[in-house]
């Protein structure tokens, strides 16, 4: 059943006349097309039960972040075209295997730094890469397992890849698998308690080549020397990308710096934000309001409330009220007892705020008949009010 979702979901484009240049090989597990490796991600769930975790990062700093990579019984996939890792990549490659794990990789191309890690060496053959802009060759890959037929050997169209292996140590290399011309590229290396695999014949791994004939049988021998019950399966997304060898981890940073235009732009900008942080960043003088003029809230008061009670026609209330706001005024201003306004009281608030003696003593001779009054007739309530406003304007 599932050879069959994948047959409708990819083989329409694998049944197609095979004419592709170089640039549609991609390796992508997210590929449909004939050189994607769409299926072959399919098939390691079938074939391990375990969900393949996709890698987008360099080998070391997955290697490093990843503390269940440091355990054993992992398997790491690796599908792409030329292999390009850093000396750290390597490094943890060997540390990696060398705990009991598996690294798989599948390539038509390795890489010095691994050869010289792990003990190896494998030839180039020209005629097998620079194919024409179209091609409909054969791709073939036989397997050396003894539960195989001798003459048992998979095939499809596609790209005719004859890279081998010359140079390995005997002692821990076992021959898997070779190519058309009978010479070794699928080779297993023991190095610790953990194994690299290398299979120079990514073809195999492609949609276009599983879904021809009967080659997933191609694809389960090749599985079958993993262990059957790993703790993490982890795919790779980050090397068949690279077209060269990297300085360290990969980044966008490292693309911006690569460039020369991005990074004059990157520079720009840089200097640009640093001019805006030194010039409009800093701290500047706020402008000082204008001190307004002090007024009389006195004045003010007695205005308003004026005209609340001249509205009812209360004269006597009113004269009261600022008879009662004069003598609050009196005690805040001139700090002054009110509770007896005889002479005395006349005399100093006459020297206190600097008013003429009669003028005082004649506004608070208002206040005594205001209060002694039963009514207050508009004429006084107008002369009561003259008085203590201008005594207000001349005090403030």
């Amino acid at each position: 059943m599932f050879v069959l979702i994948l047959i409708t979901s990819v083989g329409s484009g694998a049944a197609e006349e095979q004419r592709f240049s170089r640039q549609h090989i991609s390796y992508s597990s997210r590929d449909k097309a004939p050189y994607g490796s769409f299926v072959a991600h399919r098939l390691l769930q079938d074939q391990f039960e375990v969900k393949p975790q996709t890698v987008t990062k360099s080998f070391a700093a997955t290697y490093r972040k990843n503390a269940d990579m440091r355990k054993a019984n992992n398997a790491y996939i690796i599908v792409a075209g030329r292999l390009y890792i850093t000396p750290d990549d390597a490094n943890a490659m060997y540390h990696y295997t060398s705990a009991g794990n598996r690294l798989y990789l599948v390539l038509e191309e390795t890489d010095s730094l691994l050869e010289s890690t792990f003990n190896f060496a494998t030839k180039y053959l020209t005629d097998s890469l620079a194919q024409p802009e179209q091609f409909a060759d054969t791709s073939t890959q036989s397997f050396s397992n003894r539960h195989l037929a001798p003459d048992t050997f998979f095939q499809a169209r596609g790209i005719p890849m004859n890279n081998a292996l010359t140079v390995a140590d005997t002692a821990v290399t076992t021959i898997l698998g070779t190519n058309d011309r009978h010479e070794p590229n699928f080779f297993r290396i023991n190095v610790g308690n953990g194994q690299l695999y290398v299979l120079l014949n990514p073809m195999t791994w492609t949609n276009n080549f599983l879904l021809e004939n009967n080659n997933i049988k191609s694809f389960e021998t090749q599985m079958a020397y993993l262990p059957q019950f790993p703790q993490n399966l982890y795919w790779d997304e980050y090397y068949k990308q690279l077209r060269s060898r990297q300085e360290g981890d990969f980044s966008d940073w490292q693309v911006l710096m690569k460039h020369p235009s991005l990074r004059w732009a990157l520079w720009l900008a840089v200097l640009l934000l640093l001019l805006y942080v030194l010039f409009e960043g800093k701290r500047r003088q706020r402008l000082i309001p204008p001190k307004p003029v002090l007024h009389n809230s006195s004045l003010d008061f007695a205005e308003t409330l004026g005209r609340l009670y001249f509205l009812h026609h209360n004269n006597k209330n009113l004269a009261q009220k600022m008879t009662q706001h004069l003598l609050e005024y009196i005690r805040n201003n001139y700090y002054m007892n009110t509770s007896q306004l005889n002479d005395e009281f006349v005399t100093l608030l006459s020297r206190k705020s600097g008013q003429p003696r009669e003028v005082v003593g004649n506004m608070i001779s208002q206040v005594h008949a205001i209060r002694l009054a039963p009514a207050v007739s508009d004429a006084d309530l107008q002369y009561f009010y003259n008085s203590i406003y201008q005594f207000y304007i001349k005090t403030n």
